[in-house]
């Protein structure tokens, strides 16, 4: 895991200093006090926007002078200690969503980091979004009682925070690995409950509680619930010819 390192503002801007190889009477230039630098970079004083704009740009400047590719906003010596974390934390969470799936050690590094940091710093929303995430990964690797494990998690955080439609996605997916470990009564549930929430795509929930009732040999209820879907793309036709298949045998049956 990266290692967690979160500054202060003070901090952040005694690490550039240094970077830049400068002296704090350097970046105070015409406008401030080399004293004023040294009070803020001990974290005795904070810094207006005023103020940080015309830091930001003195070591913009030197960093151009120096030949250096890096410039740095006023807002970096403003942002509070929690900001800065929840910037780190959606950072290594858009690192997780870039990756490639096989690259299971940067994923589950980023994700443990975010997790430790929002666990700490008590975000709510950035602990739901990185065990979903990490719920994800999990399925895709086929460790599925672990995903419930993390989807549970996540689905927790998201309806404390009221997130509904969040709520909606967590219970799809739960829905989807009861599926593969062939729960399907489980599936079916989750499904229903994830029907209930808007912007999930009903048609998908549909496919696959007709595939789960067609598991179960429930295939009455397959059929009905095949028919609540109007586009029908080539799994879907798949499905309804094996469900009339199998009422065509049992009505033959009993004949």
């Amino acid at each position: 895991m990266e290692k967690i390192e979160i500054l202060t503002p003070g901090q952040r801007l005694r690490e550039i200093r240094r970077k830049l190889g400068v002296r704090q009477e350097d970046l105070a230039g015409k406008n401030l006090s080399k004293n004023y630098i040294s009070m803020f970079e001990n974290d005795k004083r904070r810094i207006s926007i005023i103020n940080a704009t015309y830091l930001s740009q003195n070591i913009n400047e030197i960093a151009k002078e120096k030949g250096l590719d890096f410039r740095v906003a006023s807002n970096y010596f403003i942002k509070s200690e929690i900001d800065i974390v929840k910037d780190k934390c959606l950072e290594w969470l858009e690192q997780c969503k870039k990756s490639e799936v096989n690259d299971n050690y940067r994923v589950y590094s980023n994700i443990y980091g975010a997790i430790f940091l929002a666990e700490k710093y008590e975000l709510l929303d950035i602990l739901a979004d990185s065990y979903f995430l990490k719920g994800c990964y999990l399925y895709n690797n086929k460790l599925y009682s672990c995903a419930i494990i993390h989807f549970s998690q996540s689905l927790f955080y998201y309806t404390k925070n009221g997130e509904i439609e969040r709520e909606g996605n967590c219970y799809l997916n739960m829905a989807k690995v009861y599926y593969k470990m062939e729960y399907y009564d489980l599936a079916i549930s989750y499904f229903n409950l994830a029907g209930a929430t808007k912007k999930i795509d009903k048609e998908e929930i549909s496919y696959y509680k007709a595939l789960s009732f067609y598991k179960l040999k429930e295939y009455r209820l397959a059929k009905s619930t095949l028919d609540n879907i109007l586009l029908r793309d080539g799994k879907t036709l798949e499905l309804e010819n094996s469900i009339s298949k199998k009422l065509t045998r049992d009505e033959k049956k009993t004949m």
